[in-house]
């Protein structure tokens, strides 16, 4: 995976190269050559790249997570029962595709549109530019601009192909690809059409109109990876809904998670996790979610409870049965949390005091020390983990006093720390040595968001959105 700077007259375009695919933003016109220490023309296979916002090529769906957003209205952090810090729940990326709520409410999305999870038509052509989506309780054919035509949102939550929302009502849209489930229903109903998959021959449900998910409770706050999507309630409990993994569907891998398995297959509609209530935040990976909860006494710091996948020790110290821990478990090695994060097989936490600790896989260092040191143990753990990890929560080393956490798809994470970003994991600059790095090119930052595989975005105290690639460390760019 490797970024490609490109600089042309009024513009530049950055991408992220994955397997067989690319895909670039473009930088807005005013925001200044690229910072110091970055290519001017190409730095990959010697091709200058055409400045397209968000264009990706290559087999469907490989492209890479898109950057989020307009940087018109700054998107104001939603506060709910969700405690702070945390994520920013006005920006998520999927994979070659992004989301943000603008200051009016509104959801724009752009990039990859294969399965309608840019919020138009289905098709190959990715949307060029951040398009609002209309989201209408009454699927009437309003005008996208006509700011009053649809539900504004509060909270928006990405997967690989998949958008969801929470609306002003507390309802709950999603829309894009169905195949497990992940917009909330059966696939071939609820005005699902028929999409054309990455095989030949082969059809997929998918959708590009928000659709509600029936019977939901109150939402307040959101989150969503591969085909999976949790919601917290007004009632603080958790709903979840589609596959915990990518291949979910009837494929003998957890789906779920949260209650007894129903022979493998995916659940058509929502579920509620059971043993656990009182829920202030919520962090979801591609195969295992955390929660943290109301401290049971004035004095005391959050718990953290986890569950999914457990094989490389991202829910518990503990074993489960076929490493898939259905009810979530207490982490006891973290005083106290004011946010949290999760990516692939690992898992972080923000105390109050500003200190990161995470646990789980550390092939890459994204527990924030060199793998193999610190307690990491390698495959020999419980349920025959598959790597080098750690089950107890550890310290990330080399990290300021962080107020934000976000983990993501490709073994990373990043951390807000006074007023720029640091990453760690699997970085350019930090690769297997869990050093975390600073992001370069970044105005005062004031939030993260969300994401998935190899790009970070967050808005800056200005109101400004930014973006930038943890594949090359850099440097971010304003996204027009």
């Amino acid at each position: 995976m490797k970024r490609l700077a490109h600089a042309s007259a009024g513009s530049i375009a950055v991408c992220t190269l994955l397997v067989g695919a690319q895909a670039c933003w473009k930088v807005a016109p005013d925001s200044g050559t690229l910072p110091d220490g970055s290519a001017d023309g190409t730095t990959e296979g010697g091709t200058p790249v055409e400045a397209s916002p968000f264009e990706s090529g290559g087999e469907t769906g490989a492209s890479d997570a898109g950057d989020a957003g307009d940087a018109g209205d700054a998107p104001e952090a939603e506060t709910g029962p969700t405690m702070q810090p945390y994520a920013s729940a006005a920006i998520a990326a999927g994979l070659g595709f992004g989301c943000t709520i603008d200051g009016k409410g509104l959801v724009l999305c752009w990039g990859d549109n294969t399965y309608g999870q840019a919020g138009s038509t289905p098709g190959s052509a990715a949307v060029a530019h951040p398009q609002v989506v209309v989201i209408d309780a009454l699927a009437g054919g309003a005008d996208a601009g006509d700011a009053s035509a649809g539900l504004t949102a509060t909270a928006i939550a990405l997967g690989d192909h998949h958008a969801c929302a929470v609306t002003s009502d507390q309802a709950v849209y999603c829309w894009g690809l169905n195949d497990a489930y992940q917009l909330g229903h059966a696939s071939a109903s609820d005005g699902d059409q028929i999409c054309p998959g990455a095989s030949p021959g082969q059809t997929l449900p998918c959708t590009g109109t928000p659709t509600v998910v029936a019977g939901v409770d109150s939402a307040v706050s959101i989150g969503a990876a591969g085909a999976w999507t949790c919601i917290v309630t007004a009632s603080q409990s958790v709903q979840c809904w589609g596959a915990s993994q990518i291949a979910g569907v009837d494929a003998g891998v957890g789906c779920g998670l949260g209650v007894q398995e129903q022979g493998g297959s995916c659940y058509s509609g929502f579920y509620g996790v059971t043993g656990l209530s009182g829920v202030t935040q919520l962090a979801v990976a591609y195969d295992h979610a955390c929660a943290a909860l109301v401290p049971a006494a004035a004095d005391a710091g959050s718990a953290v409870q986890c569950w999914g996948s457990n094989n490389e020790g991202q829910v518990s110290p503990s074993a489960c049965p076929g490493s898939d821990c259905t009810t979530p478990l207490t982490r006891t090695d973290l005083p106290g949390t004011s946010g949290l994060a999760a990516g692939n097989a690992f898992s972080c936490a923000l105390d109050p005091t500003g200190i990161v600790r995470c646990f789980g896989d550390n092939t890459y260092g994204q527990l924030g020390h060199t793998p193999g040191s610190a307690g990491d143990v390698g495959s020999a753990g419980p349920e025959g983990g598959l790597g080098i990890y750690d089950l107890t929560a550890t310290t990330v080393g080399g990290l300021g006093t962080a107020s934000s956490l976000v983990a993501g798809g490709n073994e990373s994470a990043c951390a807000l720390v006074a007023g720029g970003v640091d990453c760690w994991g699997d970085v350019a600059g930090a690769t297997g040595a869990g050093t975390p790095v600073s992001v370069p090119g970044l105005p005062p930052m004031a939030a993260l968001g969300a994401y998935a595989g190899t790009t970070a975005c967050g808005l800056a105290t200005d109101g400004t959105l930014w973006c930038w690639s943890l594949a090359a460390g850099g440097p971010a760019v304003q996204v027009q």
